[in-house]
């Protein structure tokens, strides 16, 4: 049964972020980056550009003040003025800009942090297709922003009328001003007006960026199958690891019960344990473990052992130290030494007097 949206109650896991991110869906509020823009903006041209544009400012003025010494019928200078206009108006201009640009990657990078979505790359044709433009244009979602566009709105128009209400009551009171001092109240006015501004398209852009990130979050949101299913894609399916382990213990048990044949001798339990040791006389090694069990795998390395005459001991002490301790095809540790020498000896012993199984 196919999951609806309503089943969709999980957070989304790491690797479904992680996709959505390379295809560049994630929360970003373009309100908040055009807050940020605007009021860099106000500080560029309160600061920035009066000291920037100053040499464009004298270049001007000194034009103005000695036109004379403009050669309009001259080409060549013609052409040179024009240059060093260009270029003049240029570097005025690469300070303010720069920090403009640097507002508007900034303020995207603050909210993402860096993002390389090469999927936004590829060309996407159907935004070419009438149909397609018409139906985002009346979209459900071109609605809510549209509306969420309007109520921005007369909440800054709101906030600016009841800021600018006092000073149109005082309208009358201007009229009497000098023009110098009239400019001077407007310029103070705007620049309250535009600070006013900005904390309210501020607050907005705030809540908007959370907005946008519990949306992208909930449009991301899994079923709880699906969760299942990303995990056996992740870890693979449970039923197939646990065959594949399965079959893998069953195939190290075979290998393990075809070297009980070549043991030296098994170290029993008597029932509950069983270990094969292989000593090689003349070797420069310590006896190695080449098959241990316990229970019904004990059982059957006893079975094998009996089958080809190899012997088996009964120590429980020692048998089970081995099994606890030492690993299968490692060698034993040297604090089991004396006791595996004991047993081993005793084997050759048996075995020189013409017997071949001790119990």
């Amino acid at each position: 049964m196919a999951d609806d949206k309503d089943s969709k109650t999980e957070d989304p896991t790491a690797k479904r972020q992680g996709e959505a991110r390379n295809r560049g869906q994630v929360g970003v509020s373009r309100d908040l980056s055009l807050v940020i823009l605007l009021a860099t903006s106000t500080v560029v041209m309160l600061t920035v550009l009066p000291w920037s544009m100053r040499p464009s400012y004298l270049l001007m003025r000194s034009m103005i003040e000695h036109p004379q010494r403009i050669e309009v019928g001259n080409t060549t200078a013609f052409i040179d003025l024009f240059r060093v206009m260009g270029l003049t108006m240029g570097l005025s201009l690469a300070a303010p800009l720069s920090i403009l640009v640097a507002a508007a990657v900034g303020s995207t990078v603050a909210q993402t942090g860096l993002l390389w979505a090469t999927e936004k790359l590829k060309p996407n044709w159907s935004i070419l297709n009438p149909l397609s433009g018409i139906k985002r244009l009346f979209s459900v979602s071109a609605l809510v922003e549209f509306a969420r566009g309007l109520i921005k709105t007369a909440i800054v128009v709101a906030a600016a009328f009841l800021l600018l209400k006092p000073d149109v009551e005082r309208i009358e009171v201007y009229v009497g001003i000098e023009p110098l001092s009239m400019m001077t109240v407007l310029h103070d006015n705007l620049l309250i007006l535009m600070v006013w501004i900005l904390a309210v398209l501020g607050a907005i852009g705030l809540l908007d960026y959370f907005y946008q990130k519990w949306s992208i979050n909930e449009s991301l949101k899994m079923s709880k199958t699906e969760v299942k299913d990303e995990y056996k894609n992740a870890e693979g399916d449970p039923h197939i690891k646990g065959h594949i382990r399965k079959l893998r213990m069953t195939r190290a048990r075979r290998r393990m019960l075809s070297a009980v044949p070549k043991a030296s001798v098994v170290v029993t339990n008597p029932t509950h344990f069983a270990v094969a040791l292989q000593y090689d006389v003349g070797s420069q090694g310590a006896p190695r473990v080449v098959a241990k069990g316990a229970d019904f795998m004990a059982l059957r390395i006893r079975e094998v052992a009996t089958e080809h005459d190899v012997p088996i001991i009964e120590n429980p002490p020692l048998a089970r130290t081995l099994y606890a301790s030492v690993e299968l095809d490692e060698e034993i540790k040297p604090e089991h030494y004396k006791a595996v020498a004991e047993v081993i000896g005793f084997v050759m012993r048996l075995q020189r007097a013409g017997l071949k199984r001790a119990g």
